[in-house]
């Protein structure tokens, strides 16, 4: 195949407009900027709002993610850049389309299936996966409305970030949600709370938790609650305490959780169950840690959650072992937070044991090892594994975009038959999909900043696909219409 004409517009399709998907436009603007080439990139989404995790994956306490959300905003509002949303890769446009409509696709479809334990009673009622809660909670258009938080005792599996972020939002308190931009239903939801102690445990010792500092510390913040801490869990054996003098991130983990102990020593609590009994007593709520302890088996004889059964682990090199000593412990509800999984695209190869597709520096392979895949590359999770924080994706996006554009200059890219960039907005109208376009999702930020406005805070998140649709159409005229926007 012939290099792509200098003369003509390179064409990209990136599918997925979160953090990898923007991060990938970015990258082939500034390479089009560099080359004096002209471009249009179509970001595409499933969901009628662009930023994917940044809006559905990330807890509203976090303040700090908007100005991530301001750096996003300022690259999609490049003319260049065009938001096609409500259009499904796979369905309503499909591989089979790609030659004729683009010289090449980037898939940055992210991850938002829970990975599972694989222990007994993990699906009785009241067994979560995190991206189950964390969905609910961030207002995801097409997650169930309806959550019980009914549990007074939870526990959290897993030590990564995401844990904290379950821990810490089943702990607060309506009030302290009250300037976020949570949907209404789910403001209502968390009204009716009933927890009061969450145990966040981990297979391994503190030194080896995937916890940030920054996030740990976050915990602190969050008024009437109590972070108690076993002083047992923080003795290390050699090859932890070479694990923190060489890892400095973990190392100011262990200094956080080492002063949480510490406090509670001096307050003349004896043991960790003291302090969480004095707190509780106090009428406050409890954050529990619990290291060395892996998960064998959530309990439930009537089909409901009662326990989760531990087992005690201990040191064994850089790993750990089993001890076959065990304890139960006594919850309402359990949240697993050990990981994320990406799902397979139609027609697109896919390593169901990593889950993730097979690629090589981004560019797709018909399987692991095998040949790249004509015009066909990833970025982010679904490239990588849900690994790193938000700004890992622009690296990764970075490196997946010089791969393409090695390839633009090589000729080696598809050469779309229908050069007009309004064919795939044709096609899609064929058939019958009502696409939200930049202006449709203005019409939609602009609703949710006016309901946060009416409450006194920046946004309140519409809270259902069918209302961003609505939304999407512009302003209206008619009393009915109008308030049906407003209903949670």
């Amino acid at each position: 195949m012939s290099p792509t004409p200098s003369a003509a517009p390179v064409r990209v399709a990136v599918v997925g407009s979160g953090p990898a998907g923007v991060y990938a436009c970015e990258a082939l603007l500034a390479w089009a900027d560099q080359h004096g080439r002209d471009i249009v990139v179509d970001c595409i989404d499933k969901l009628p709002v662009p930023y994917g995790l940044l809006r559905h994956g990330v807890a509203p306490d976090h303040p700090r993610i908007k100005g991530i959300a301001r750096t996003l905003e300022s690259i999609v509002t490049d003319p260049r850049i065009r938001f096609l949303g409500n259009v499904e890769f796979g369905r309503d446009l499909t591989l089979d389309d790609v030659p004729r409509l683009y010289h090449a696709v980037i898939l940055a479809t992210g991850a938002l299936a829970d990975r599972e334990l694989g222990i007994p009673g993990e699906h009785l009622e009241g067994s979560f996966g995190a991206a189950q809660f964390v969905t609910w909670y961030d207002g995801h258009p097409d997650a169930d409305r309806n959550w019980a938080l009914t549990a007074e005792r939870a526990a959290v599996v897993g030590v990564g970030n995401v844990a904290l972020d379950i821990a810490r939002m089943l702990v607060r308190t309506p009030e302290q949600l009250e300037a976020t931009d949570i949907p209404e239903h789910v403001r209502e939801g968390f009204g009716t709370s009933a927890t009061r102690v969450v145990t966040v445990t981990g297979r391994r010792g503190p030194a080896y938790a995937k916890f940030t500092p920054l996030e740990l510390r976050e915990m602190d913040k969050v008024e009437g609650v109590t972070i108690v801490v076993d002083p047992a869990d923080l003795e290390y054996d050699d090859e932890a305490r070479d694990h923190l003098e060489h890892d400095r991130r973990a190392g100011q983990v262990c200094d956080q959780l080492a002063k949480w102990a510490t406090a509670q020593a001096e307050a003349g609590h004896e043991s960790a169950d003291a302090a969480e009994e004095a707190a509780l007593a106090a009428g406050g709520r409890v954050v529990r840690f619990r290291f060395h302890r892996s998960p064998v088996e959530i309990l439930g004889p009537d089909g409901f959650v009662t326990g989760l059964r531990l087992e005690r682990t201990e040191p064994d090199g850089t790993r750990v072992r089993p001890t076959g000593e065990f304890e139960e412990l006594a919850v309402d509800a359990v949240y697993r937070a050990v990981g994320y999984r990406s799902d397979a695209l139609e027609g697109v190869p896919f390593d169901d044991r990593t889950a993730t597709i097979p690629n090589d520096g981004g560019r797709v392979l018909t399987e692991p090892g095998g040949e790249p895949v004509q015009g066909l590359f990833v970025a982010g999770w679904v490239k990588r594994g849900p690994t790193g924080v938000i700004g890992t994706n622009r690296h990764c996006a970075v490196d997946t975009v010089h791969a393409l554009t090695e390839d633009i200059e090589a000729g080696t890219l598809f050469d779309p038959a229908d050069t007009d960039p309004q064919a795939v907005r044709d096609l899609l109208a064929e058939r019958g999909v009502s696409v939200i376009d930049g202006s449709g999702w203005a019409a939609i930020d602009s609703r949710e900043r006016a309901l946060g406005q009416e409450a006194g805070r920046e946004r309140t998140k519409l809270g259902g696909r069918e209302e961003m649709l609505v939304a999407a159409r512009g302003p209206v005229d008619s009393p009915e219409t109008d308030a049906a926007t407003d209903t949670p």
